[in-house]
């Protein structure tokens, strides 16, 4: 894909990682008494991949290591966890209210 501004990697790590993310909470809701955890181990979860998979291609020939990547993989993964927190915490407390 060519380059169409400085750092548009960076926005393509924390697209990839606000989608993992969600992906990830969908799997860890279940998994979870409190209403927060789900949330902590998804971010958790996508920020512990992206270190992974930054330490990993520092052993890839013409790869490099970028902890800049790393911290887009954790910014992404938060941005979406933040956001779902947001929405999922609004729509408990309108039901709550409801009854």
């Amino acid at each position: 894909m060519p380059k169409l501004f400085t750092a548009q990697d960076k926005f393509q790590h924390a697209g990839a990682y606000f989608v993992m993310s969600l992906l990830a909470w969908r799997y860890f809701r279940h998994t979870a008494q409190r209403f927060i955890m789900p949330f902590l181990l998804a971010f958790g979860f996508c920020s512990f991949y992206g270190a992974t998979d930054e330490w990993h291609q520092s052993f890839v020939i013409g790869r490099t290591s970028d902890i800049l990547d790393w911290l887009a993989d954790t910014l992404g993964a938060g941005l979406g966890m933040s956001g779902l927190y947001l929405l999922k915490s609004r729509a408990t407390v309108k039901v709550q209210d409801k009854q």
